[in-house]
């Protein structure tokens, strides 16, 4: 099985339909596939884990959906947001409007 089909199959049947593998990588020095977990949120798509895997497709790490859900969570707060308001709104909830 191929290294992407494992990962998004496990993250189908485990984790949910938000989530789905990167592009694998292969490193050379480690012998080990890199697999991002790229997750759909409201703001985008964000990288919130990594799988690794051995050279003939083992698992050797998994990424919980506890460590993933946190990891959103704190991506999403870094992301810059529109706020649609009038300059006085602005002020008064201490929003520095910047342009863009």
């Amino acid at each position: 099985m191929q290294v992407y089909e494992k990962v998004r199959k496990y993250l189908y049947e485990n984790i949910g339909h938000l989530t789905t593998p990167g592009t694998p990588r292969f490193d050379i020095k480690t012998k080990t596939w890199k697999v991002p977990v790229l997750c759909k949120t409201e703001r985008g798509i964000l990288i919130v884990g990594e799988f690794a895997l051995d050279k003939d497709g083992h698992f050797i790490n998994i990424p919980t959906k506890q460590e993933m859900l946190k990891t959103a969570k704190i991506e999403v707060s870094k992301l810059p947001f529109l706020f649609y308001g009038v300059r006085k709104e602005l002020d008064d909830k201490g929003i520095k409007p910047v342009t863009i």
